[in-house]
């Protein structure tokens, strides 16, 4: 049973002395001061309280405040002893008894232990769309599609909590909940291997803003591990005559759809990123080349003009339409491969889920995607005999490592390739 007992820091004062308490439980006794004080003759050592003078109020105020300070720290205790159903450590409990007594000095770390894991990260979403929180390299600000994958975090961990019944704060958050989190995503939801590591990566960001911003210290990075191992994708990529097939559609559901088309086949001949052909701006052509930025690196690239390319811009006149989001643009090019009959062949590809390597098959035009574009002229320029450095150069790879992920030329294509340099020589 706990127990506080107040008294004064010296019944000897000449004018007002400090009141003290002693918190004992257990056999442990924490003495701190309170920041009220009394004159000594007006305080009564053995009820521990002020003496009831009539006509001083201030007295009444005084024993209701200490009052409430002894049901402050009995409550604290209480709390910490049911939840840790151990025994409470004096230092942790010094410190809860402080931050009553001083909330002020304490403000910020109250905040913090008050902010919940997902109120921080839709705190973080927020600050990426106004423009505050920057990319962390370049310092520009974050696209529309990489703000996207953080709601996406951010819901996953808000059904995770739902799910156990928990609600896990900012300062509370520990390898034990990546743990948990982790399964969640592996085994309950099951999802690959590769968008368990974006979902850690997002979260490996979020931590570092919290940091960033005083809200946890930078040891914490110490003490978590970041699941962020990803693996080789088995992914497809596009023949010329494949692509071709999709610039001979003729026949569309929507205006969406061409547009989407086109962009689609823009990439195809520009080996760009996703955030790049979606938003390329002809504005930077100069004498039939044209020179941009790779987002993700952050390294200038130029590339010379496809004939193709050149008839889509002319087609849009030099204004190119607004892409739509990453997810409505794959949804759509599946719809169009699925009306091309040589993309209605059979394709599988190994992946892990649920911690297991699985085969996941279907029809090839189930499979395309808007990275398919940059993988399919990659492949397509190697195939023509292009040398691999001059390919990088166009596609912005900084390493030979990088760039071959995206080769997916068969065994019996290089086989071809070969033959084709013993013939020349």
């Amino acid at each position: 049973m706990a127990s506080v007992k107040f008294m004064l820091r010296d019944k000897n004062a000449k004018n007002k002395s400090l009141i003290r308490f002693s918190f004992s439980y257990k056999g442990e006794r924490i003495n701190l001061c309170t920041k009220e004080s009394i004159v000594p003759s007006l305080w009564d050592e053995n009820t521990g309280n002020a003496k009831e003078v009539k006509g001083m109020k201030d007295l009444d105020v005084l024993n209701g405040n200490l009052k409430k300070l002894e049901s402050a720290f009995k409550d604290v205790y209480n709390r910490k002893s049911e939840f840790d159903n151990i025994k409470v450590d004096p230092n942790d409990l010094k410190l809860e008894f402080n931050k009553i007594l001083s909330p002020n000095k304490f403000k910020e770390v109250i905040k913090v232990e008050k902010t919940s894991m997902v109120d921080f990260i839709e705190e973080f979403i927020r600050d990426c769309e106004i423009g505050k929180r920057l990319h962390t390299k370049n310092r520009t600000r974050l696209s529309e599609d990489t703000i996207q994958t953080h709601r996406t975090t951010s819901l996953h961990f808000l059904n995770f909590q739902e799910k156990n019944h928990r609600r896990h704060l900012l300062n509370n958050i520990n390898q034990i909940v990546f743990d948990d989190f982790l399964y969640y995503l592996e085994i309950e939801l099951e999802l690959s291997k590769n968008s368990v590591s974006k979902q850690f990566v997002n979260f490996r960001q979020f931590i570092l803003y919290a940091i960033e911003k005083k809200l946890l210290p930078k040891t914490v990075m110490l003490d978590l591990v970041f699941y962020t191992t990803r693996e080789e994708s088995d992914n497809i990529y596009l023949t010329e005559k494949e692509i071709e097939s999709f610039t001979n559609i003729t026949e569309f559901n929507s205006t969406l759809e061409e547009e989407v088309r086109d962009m689609f086949v823009l990439g195809c001949y520009t080996g760009l990123r996703w955030s790049n052909f979606s938003t390329f701006n002809p504005e930077y052509i100069q004498d039939g080349v044209y020179s941009t930025v790779q987002g993700k690196v952050d390294s200038k690239v130029s590339l010379p003009i496809h004939p193709i390319v050149k008839d889509i811009l002319n087609k849009y006149k030099n204004k190119l339409p607004v892409c739509p989001t990453n997810q409505e643009f794959n949804r759509t090019i599946k719809d169009l491969g699925k009306k091309i009959p040589e993309l209605h062949i059979p394709f599988s590809k190994q992946i892990t889920r649920g911690r297991e390597k699985v085969i996941e098959e279907g029809m090839k035009y189930e499979f395309i995607m808007t990275h398919t574009a940059r993988r399919s002229f990659c492949t397509n320029m190697y195939l023509l005999g292009v040398p691999v450095l001059t390919i990088m150069a166009a596609s912005g790879h900084k390493t030979e490592k990088n760039f071959k992920k995206y080769m997916k030329a068969s065994s019996l294509q290089h086989a071809e390739i070969m033959k084709g340099f013993w013939e020349k020589k």
